[in-house]
């Protein structure tokens, strides 16, 4: 995270980098960390942060108009995998998370979001030794990803979608010791144009 001090002071194309992170374009954002001697990774990292309060509105404004019969591995507002999946109330339905814009749709049972895998037995359900667990992990053997399984009352709120994943990193640390992985990435490309309205063009609007 270091060699992020250079990008606050490098003439990094910002506009560009906003698209990249909106689409989560990672070849676009490791050829600008090289332009500015970043690390790519760390410069990945923030720069996924950048379009959040913008999708999270987009998911305010769009939320009501996304058809129930979505169940599609990726999010109908903005095309991310999901951060996990809920389980939610008494009739155990299932609904994705978006950790990008906090948006929700159902979730086939049994089902991998990322390979379409259906097969039983090529499912399987990773859970805590002690049994106690209220999450689990969800993983396919077909294509070797994974999908963390919170049971709950009700969804938490969009905003805090993101807090959640990270606050059940111990699953993912799980799942990864398993030899399961999350895809990077969107799930579905987002045919999106950013056009500068002259805003600041820095990667912070403040300089140390």
């Amino acid at each position: 995270m270091a060699t992020l001090e250079v990008a606050l002071h490098a003439d990094l194309d910002m506009l560009r980098l906003f698209d990249a992170s909106l689409r989560q374009d990672n070849r676009n954002i490791d050829e600008l960390a090289a332009s500015c001697g970043a690390d790519a990774e760390a410069l990945q990292a923030v720069a996924g942060l950048l379009p959040v309060p913008f999708l999270l509105a987009c998911n305010r404004r769009w939320a009501s108009s996304v058809s129930p019969g979505w169940v599609e591995g990726s999010c109908p507002v903005c095309g991310a995998w999901p951060a996990f999946a809920e389980v939610r109330g008494i009739e155990r339905n299932r609904y994705f998370r978006c950790g990008r814009c906090g948006g929700e749709w159902h979730a086939r049972a049994l089902h991998c979001p990322y390979c379409d895998e259906s097969d039983h037995g090529q499912l399987v359900s990773l859970v805590a030794e002690n049994g106690g667990s209220n999450a689990s992990i969800d993983a396919c053997r077909n294509c070797l990803r994974y999908v963390k399984a919170l049971t709950r009352l009700q969804g938490c709120p969009p905003d805090t979608v993101m807090i959640e994943d990270l606050g059940t990193v111990d699953l993912d640390i799980a799942a990864l010791e398993c030899g399961y992985t999350r895809p990077s990435g969107a799930g579905r490309p987002l045919e999106t144009t950013v056009t500068d309205k002259g805003a600041t063009r820095r990667l912070f609007g403040w300089s140390s």
